[in-house]
């Protein structure tokens, strides 16, 4: 059996192994829509545990000119609200859109709704009921808000997330509808589903409101993308730390096994 150190030599180079998986991770994801980068701690309990802490990190990734019209980018915090397909909402940074067959603005790849902000579209409508079985006399119709881009009309997508349709042959512009644009008090507390997407959780706290614009920290960006925001100079440096490290505790684990071997020998002499 390993003694205290062994077992810990044992667990933090596990741990660091999972760490050169994690930075293997984000180099490859260097050049994903949207991708936020791994980070993973560890550090020693008051019992001697070695305990692993692993968190998102939300700052800004670069902007890559695409020039698509629907290719849009959050400079500055943010994400853009989606509906899966469970009708559930989730969140995200990849900006990566078209238009479906009806000419609503959707995920490129999934085909998710992009949902825009409610006020600017329409609330729900409520009808009188003329059908005379309903005993409660009305008929409540709630409708889901949409944003529907004419295919004869020129998109633009301003700073604050408005999207004007302009008509090629007048150049008149009118508005459509806009692009919401939510926060968290805690992104990091955010969960992961994958491809990008996340869900809100008690550590994430509530979706709040926020300003975006011009004269705001956030601006959408018509015709950019956000790429995964991976530093390779330090990821690299990063590598080579835990490397060495990994190395280092491999060298006292052959110690602590040849020490083992002694004492076994030891014993084995004097049985």
């Amino acid at each position: 059996m390993l003694n205290k150190t062994g077992y810990q030599t044992v667990k933090a180079t596990e741990g660091n192994t999972e760490a050169l998986s994690r930075i293997v991770e984000n180099i490859s994801n260097m050049k994903s829509v949207g991708y936020k980068k791994n980070q993973t701690t560890f550090m020693e309990t008051l019992n001697g545990e070695i305990a692993k802490h692993e968190t998102k990190d939300f700052s800004q990734g670069p902007l890559r000119k695409t020039g698509e019209e629907f290719d849009l980018a959050l400079d500055g915090p943010g994400f853009f609200e989606i509906e899966l397909p469970s009708g559930q909402r989730a969140y995200s940074r990849a900006g990566h859109f078209r238009l479906s067959g009806e000419g609503e603005l959707v995920t490129a790849d999934e085909g998710y709704r992009v949902i825009p902000l409610v006020e600017d579209v329409g609330r729900p409508v409520i009808e009188v009921n003329k059908d005379q079985k309903n005993t409660l006399g009305l008929n409540i119709e709630v409708t889901t808000p949409k944003l529907i881009i004419p295919p004869d009309l020129i998109p633009e997508v301003t700073e604050d997330g408005t999207v004007n349709g302009i008509n090629p042959e007048s150049g008149e512009k009118r508005k459509i509808g806009r692009i919401n644009v939510l926060a968290f008090n805690n992104p990091q507390g955010l969960e992961s589903i994958g491809k990008g997407f996340y869900l809100p959780t008690k550590l994430s706290g509530q979706v709040q409101e926020i300003e975006y614009g011009p004269n705001n920290p956030t601006k959408v960006k018509q015709g950019y993308l956000e790429y995964g925001n991976v530093d390779i100079a330090q990821e690299m440096v990063d590598m080579a730390q835990i490397k060495n490290l990994v190395s280092a505790q491999f060298k006292v684990l052959k110690v602590i096994d040849k020490l083992y071997e002694q004492v076994n020998y030891t014993i084995s002499r004097s049985a």
